[in-house]
C-alpha cells in the first residue's frame, strides 16, 4: 500500500471540509496546516476495463493500528532553520485526518512537506510536493 496526502481547506467539521492543490500559510500568524492520509492503490473510481488503482481518485485512508501518529518535517537548506510538527486528530470519528499547528516563528522556507506516519511502532514516509505557499508580510526592497 502507498500512503500519501491530500490538503484540506474550509475545515469546519470532520463532513465540511474541501481538498485544495496547497496549503496558504501567512507570516507572523497561527496557521493550521489540514491533510487527509489517502491510500494510492485504492480508488473511488474503478471499471471493469481498468485497474482499481486511480491515483488522481485515491480514497481516504483509515489505520487498523492500536497506536498512530503523524508528524511532518518542514526542509530548509540551513539545517538550523528545519522544523518537526507533531500533528493532532481533530476528528476523533475520522482518523484520515490530521492537523498541523504553526505558532507565529515557524514559517515554512519551502513548498515540500514530509511526512511520517508512525503506526504500531513502524513508520512510512510520503513527500506532499508544492503542499505549502507562504504569504511574506516583510517583502524587502527600498
Amino acid at each position: 500500500m502507498r500512503l500519501s496526502g491530500k490538503i484540506l481547506k474550509n475545515v469546519v467539521d470532520v463532513n465540511h471540509w474541501r481538498h485544495s492543490s496547497q496549503a496558504f500559510v501567512a507570516e507572523g500568524q497561527i496557521n493550521y496546516i489540514y491533510v487527509q492520509l489517502v491510500d494510492l492503490d485504492q480508488s473511488t473510481k474503478s471499471t471493469n476495463e481498468q485497474s482499481d488503482a486511480f491515483p488522481q481518485f485515491p480514497i481516504r485512508y483509515l489505520s487498523q493500528s492500536t497506536v498512530m501518529s503523524v508528524r511532518a518535517n518542514f526542509l530548509n537548506i540551513d539545517e538550523e532553520s528545519s522544523y518537526e510538527i507533531n500533528a493532532s486528530q481533530p476528528f476523533s470519528e475520522d482518523r484520515s485526518i490530521w492537523k498541523f499547528t504553526l505558532n507565529r516563528d515557524q514559517i515554512p522556507a519551502a513548498g515540500n512537506l514530509k511526512i511520517t506516519v508512525r503506526e504500531d511502532g513502524h513508520d512510512r514516509t510520503f513527500v506532499l510536493r508544492q503542499a505549502i505557499h507562504v504569504d511574506l508580510i516583510d517583502q524587502g526592497g527600498c
